[in-house]
């Protein structure tokens, strides 16, 4: 929706492992998600598919064209991938599943890390609208693991205000309200 581009989304159940089914696996045989089919080609992992899509369409970058912007945006897509993700991934899975069945202590860590990682993202938005100083990929991908998060119940809490307004900022655009399923 940023570049201007028309979709159909499919919604997989990863709970119930809809992800590792043969229809999925020939799409994408290391059974992840995301993965995008254009035209034929097939593309997965959510920073190649921005990256194919950045290269393929040209008309509005979402890639600043400094050099230091740019870097700092892929940096930045790098830690919600490598860094946040992993902290994140400890509270979802856990909390799908029944209360009883939970580990308490794994959802404390993921907490706990997530907690360090939102002051780190918190002192990096002071004084920016944006991530990388202008909406770019940086922004865009960390959307669905907050998103997720906050379907998980956890919302960014008053203490990271620079966080908190960037994360309401976001919930505004017209693509994440276009592309984000209604509960």
């Amino acid at each position: 929706m940023e570049k201007g581009l028309q979709w159909q989304t499919t919604w997989l159940d990863l709970p119930s492992g809809e992800h590792k089914k043969p229809e999925y696996l020939a799409i994408n045989p290391v059974g992840k998600v995301p993965a995008l089919i254009d035209e034929g080609v097939i593309v997965h992992d959510s920073t190649i598919i921005n990256e194919y899509l950045e290269e393929k369409f040209t008309g509005r970058p979402l890639l600043p064209p400094d050099p230091v912007k740019r870097a700092r945006a892929r940096a930045f897509e790098d830690y919600a991938d490598a860094y946040l993700m992993p902290s994140l991934i400890k509270i979802f899975y856990e909390v799908r599943k029944p209360e009883a069945e939970r580990d308490l202590a794994r959802i404390a860590d993921g907490e706990r890390e997530t907690r360090t990682h939102f002051a780190y993202l918190d002192r990096e938005l002071s004084g920016r609208e944006y991530i990388a100083g202008e909406f770019s990929l940086a922004d865009i991908s960390f959307i669905p693991p907050l998103a997720n998060l906050e379907r998980a119940g956890v919302t960014i809490v008053d203490e990271f205000p620079n966080l908190k307004a960037w994360w309401n900022r976001m919930k505004l655009r017209p693509s994440f309200t276009a592309s984000w399923p209604s509960d």
